[in-house]
């Protein structure tokens, strides 16, 4: 199947690592000009490696921290100006912490939502305009399948996840007329280095130590294991390619049936 990705723009946030070095990869793969940005110029690096490496493409880098409007409007010129317009704009930075809920100090709440909440808010308003005189475009945000399955040791990324899917809908009526389609991903649980961190801490928040906390989990998976940074990828390259035309304002969960409750 082609995708009609060759040729097509792409800034991938928080593209060093797990999903968003997966999506970055395929993308690239499929003949797409991509972007990636982090924190990390260290990751950026050895993501931008991995890609040349596997796919023979180059992709841009930008290290930059979005949990501040400064960041994001940065990485909004730059991606503009290093790739000529933007086709494609995935949300994927951010890392919000798990812990207890009454210990959970507030600025650590406002850390959290500045780079996933607001961090995404705000490049969907810088990138928008863009996509408005160009014609169109796709916005993928990939929101933790914690906005509908609320745990008491992540409230914090619950809830912000939860906004976001509220956040998906209301942009993707916004961007219909303009042919802006704007969907969501919604990742279960998937193997990657901020899963383990994050099972790390909701353990200890649980009172529990990792091998129990992990043996209680492993009991709920359909399938018998977790998703993979590709699997999560390759749906968020068809969600962005010509095959999607007709799809906007869906939030797809992507768990192998983890979740309950009737809805994609």
């Amino acid at each position: 199947m082609d995708l009609e990705l060759k040729g097509k723009t792409a800034l991938i946030t928080g593209g060093s690592k797990g999903i968003g070095l997966a999506t970055a990869r395929t993308m690239a793969a499929e003949g797409a000009r991509v972007m990636i940005c982090s924190r990390s110029a260290d990751a950026l690096g050895d993501a931008a490696g991995t890609i040349k490496r596997e796919t023979g493409q180059t992709v841009e880098t930008l290290a930059v921290d979005l949990s501040e409007l400064a960041g994001v409007e940065r990485t909004a010129s730059e991606a503009l100006t290093r790739l000529g317009r933007l086709d494609i704009l995935v949300n994927n930075a951010g890392a919000i912490k798990g812990g207890d809920f009454l210990t959970t100090p507030d600025d650590e709440w406002m850390r959290g939502w500045s780079l996933k909440l607001l961090g995404y808010i705000r490049m969907a308003r810088a990138i928008f305009p863009v996509m408005q005189k160009q014609g169109g475009g796709r916005i993928v945000n990939v929101v933790g399948a914690a906005a509908r399955n609320p745990a008491t040791t992540y409230m914090m990324g619950g809830t912000a996840n939860a906004a976001l899917i509220n956040f998906t809908k209301a942009l993707a009526d916004l961007g219909a007329r303009s042919n802006i389609l704007v969907t969501a991903v919604s990742p279960g649980p998937v193997k990657t280095e901020r899963w383990d961190t994050l099972q790390r801490q909701q353990a200890q928040a649980a009172g529990k130590d990792l091998e129990t906390h992990m043996a209680e989990l492993n009991k709920n998976y359909p399938l018998g294991r977790i998703a993979t940074a590709e699997e999560c990828a390759d749906l968020i390259c068809f969600l962005a390619s010509a095959r999607a035309s007709f799809l906007s304002g869906i939030a797809i969960t992507i768990d192998s049936g983890i979740s309950r409750g009737v809805y994609l």
